[in-house]
C-alpha cells in the first residue's frame, strides 16, 4: 500500500526538444518585435502609474485614451524605423543570409568557362566565397612547381603583383602551417592565441628558423587568416585557401567548413587544368621558337653550291630535332680556291645550334680576313684551325667541343689541302675515265681516309694542327660527313656504317655530284625506314671534273 504520493520527475529531454523546436521559429525580426512590445508595455506602465496617472486625470476624462493613442502611434513609428535601419544590421550580424552551396559550386563552374585567364578565375572565386561566408579576406596560395613554395596568387584585401616573385607573399614549403596541412583534410583553424603561442616558441628557435617563422606569421597576420583549407590533387597539396575574420560571427561553423571543402575540391581541378594549359602554351611557344630557329639555321647553310670550272660540290643537312649542331659551308675565293667545311657540335637541340652558329660566324670571319693567304704555305690551314680553336675556347669557356673538317681545293693545280680536327674521316674514292677503280696511295679497300689534323676544337687552348695535301685527278669523289650518316639505324638497331657509304660511292662515282648525293640519301632513308631519326644527318660530296 503506497503511503507517499507518486512523484513524476520532469522529462528534460522532451523539454529540450520542445525548446529546440521553438528555437527554429525564432528569427531576428521576431525577437526584435518582441523587444519592441516589451518596451511599449513598460512605457505604458510608466505612463499610467503613480503620480503620472493622477496628472492625466486632471487633464480630462479622455486624456488617458489620447495619451495611449499617441503612445501607440509612437510605437508604430519606432517599429517602422527599427525595421528599416536596425533590423538589417542585426540580421547581418546574428542571422546572415543562408547561401546555397550547390548554387555556389554551379556558379563557380560557369565562371570557370567564362574566365579569360587563371588570375581572373581566382579573383571571381575569392569574391564569391567572400560574399557567401562574409569573410574579411579570402586568399588563394598555389604551389610553384619549380620551388615547391606556395605563392599568394590572389587576395580580396591585398594588392598582388604579377608575377608573384616576392618571398614576403609566399609560404615556404617547410612552413609550419604547410606541414600541418599536408597531414589533414579538414580546415585548419587559427586564432589569436595560436599567434601568441608561435611568438613564444620563436624565442627558443635558431635565428634562421626565427626569421622563417616570423615571415610566415607576418603574412598570415597581414591576411587576418582564421581558417586554412588545403587544396589537394592526387594526395598532393597543390594550394591553400585562407579565410580571414568573419564579419558577422567570431567563428565559422560546420556548414561553412563543408562548403569550403567542396570549393577546394573544385579548385584542385582548376589548378591542375591551369597548369596543363600553361604547359600547352609553353610548348606552343617553344614550337614556334624552334620553327623560327630552324628557319634561321637553314639560312645559315648555303642556299646553293658555288659553280666552278674544275670541281662540283653538293651538300645536305637534316637536323634530328628541328635545329641541330651539324654544319657545312662552301667558300669560293677570288684566287681560284674553293673551301668546304663540315662540323659537328657535341650535343643536340638549341644549345648545339647556338654553338654551331658561333662556329659558322667565326669561320666565315677567318676566311674573309685572309682568303688569298690560306694556301700560301703548308701551315696556313693548320694555323687557321688553331685560331678557330682559340676563338671558340675564349667565347664558350671550353664548355663544349666541335669536331671539324676543312678542305681547300686549288682549281689551278688540282690539289686538295685539308685539316681534320677530330672529325669522322672523309672518304676519297678515285675512278678512271672508264669507271674502273684506281688504288690510291695509303688507301684501304680503294678508299683513302682523310684523317690528318689533330684534336677537336673548342675545349682546349693552345692546340696545334697539321694538314695534308692530295693531288686529285678528274673523276675523284670525296664525301665528308658527320656521324649521323654511318650511325643511322634501322628499326633493328643496325648502323648504316662506313661500308655501305663506300659501296654507294663506288656504284655512283660516275654520276653527277647531285645525283650521287640524292642516291646516298635515298639509300639512307630506305635503311632507316620505320625508325626515328636519332642524330643530325649531314654530308658533302665533292667531285673533280
Amino acid at each position: 500500500m503506497r503511503v507517499l504520493p507518486r512523484v513524476m520527475l520532469p522529462n528534460f529531454r522532451r523539454l529540450r526538444h520542445r525548446l529546440l523546436r521553438a528555437k527554429r521559429h525564432l528569427t531576428v525580426a521576431r525577437v526584435l518585435f518582441g523587444g519592441e512590445l516589451g518596451l511599449f508595455g513598460l512605457a505604458l506602465i510608466f505612463l499610467f502609474s503613480g503620480s503620472r496617472a493622477v496628472w492625466m486625470d486632471g487633464l480630462g476624462r479622455r486624456a488617458d485614451l489620447l495619451i495611449a493613442a499617441a503612445a501607440l502611434a509612437g510605437f508604430a513609428a519606432l517599429h517602422q524605423l527599427s525595421r528599416r535601419y536596425l533590423l538589417p544590421v542585426l540580421e547581418r550580424y546574428f542571422s546572415p543570409v543562408k547561401y546555397d552551396e550547390r548554387r555556389i559550386l554551379f556558379d563557380l563552374g560557369q565562371q570557370a568557362h567564362a574566365a579569360t585567364d587563371i588570375a581572373h578565375l581566382f579573383k571571381l572565386i575569392v569574391e564569391r566565397i567572400g560574399d557567401a561566408l562574409r569573410a574579411e579576406d579570402v586568399s588563394i596560395f598555389v604551389r610553384d612547381e619549380k620551388t615547391g613554395n606556395f605563392l599568394l596568387r590572389v587576395s580580396s584585401s591585398q594588392e598582388i603583383p604579377d608575377p608573384v616573385d616576392s618571398a614576403e607573399l609566399s609560404l615556404s614549403r617547410d612552413a609550419f602551417v604547410i606541414r600541418r596541412l599536408r597531414s589533414v583534410s579538414q580546415p585548419l583553424e587559427i586564432s589569436e592565441q595560436d599567434f601568441d603561442a608561435w611568438a613564444r616558441a620563436l624565442q627558443s628557435a635558431s635565428p634562421a628558423q626565427r626569421e622563417a617563422r616570423q615571415k610566415e606569421q607576418d603574412l598570415l597576420s597581414q591576411l587576418q587568416s582564421r581558417l586554412l583549407q588545403p587544396i589537394r590533387s592526387k594526395d598532393q597539396l597543390v594550394g591553400v585557401v585562407s579565410l580571414g575574420q568573419c564579419r558577422v560571427r567570431h567563428e565559422y561553423d560546420a556548414t561553412d567548413k563543408e562548403m569550403l571543402m567542396s570549393v577546394a575540391s573544385q579548385l584542385a581541378l582548376v589548378i591542375e587544368n591551369a597548369r596543363l594549359t600553361e604547359r600547352m602554351l609553353a610548348d606552343e611557344r617553344l614550337r614556334r621558337e624552334l620553327a623560327l630557329a630552324s628557319e634561321v639555321q637553314k639560312r645559315l647553310l648555303p642556299s646553293h653550291p658555288p659553280e666552278c670550272v674544275s670541281v662540283e660540290v653538293a651538300g645536305f643537312c637534316q637536323p634530328a630535332r628541328g635545329v641541330g649542331g651539324d654544319y657545312y659551308d662552301f667558300f669560293k675565293f677570288d684566287n681560284q680556291q674553293l673551301g668546304i667545311a663540315i662540323a659537328d657540335v657535341a650535343g643536340k637541340g638549341i644549345a648545339a645550334a647556338l654553338l654551331m652558329s658561333t662556329v659558322q660566324a667565326t669561320l666565315r670571319g677567318l676566311s674573309t680576313e685572309s682568303p688569298n693567304h690560306l694556301n700560301e704555305s703548308n701551315e696556313s690551314l693548320a694555323d687557321m684551325v688553331a685560331t678557330l680553336n682559340r676563338l671558340l675556347v675564349n667565347s664558350t669557356g671550353g664548355a663544349n667541343y666541335v669536331t671539324f673538317f676543312y678542305a681547300q681545293f686549288d682549281q689551278s693545280t688540282q690539289q686538295l689541302a685539308y685539316v681534320n680536327a677530330g672529325h669522322n674521316p672523309p672518304f676519297l674514292f678515285r675512278a678512271n675515265e672508264d669507271g674502273l677503280q684506281t688504288v690510291l696511295a695509303t688507301s684501304v679497300n680503294g678508299f683513302k681516309k682523310l684523317d690528318a689534323g689533330g684534336m677537336f676544337v673548342g675545349m682546349f687552348d693552345h692546340l696545334s694542327y697539321e694538314q695534308e695535301v692530295i693531288q686529285m685527278q678528274p673523276g675523284d669523289v670525296l664525301i665528308a660527313f658527320t656521324d649521323g650518316l654511318p650511325e643511322a639505324q634501322n628499326k633493328d638497331g643496325e648502323d648504316f656504317d662506313d661500308e655501305r657509304i663506300q659501296q654507294a660511292l663506288i656504284e655512283t662515282a660516275r654520276l653527277p655530284v647531285n645525283e650521287i648525293r640524292d642516291e646516298i640519301l635515298r639509300r639512307v632513308k630506305d635503311w632507316c625506314e620505320g625508325a626515328a631519326q636519332y642524330d643530325d644527318l649531314t654530308f658533302i660530296v665533292l667531285k673533280a671534273k
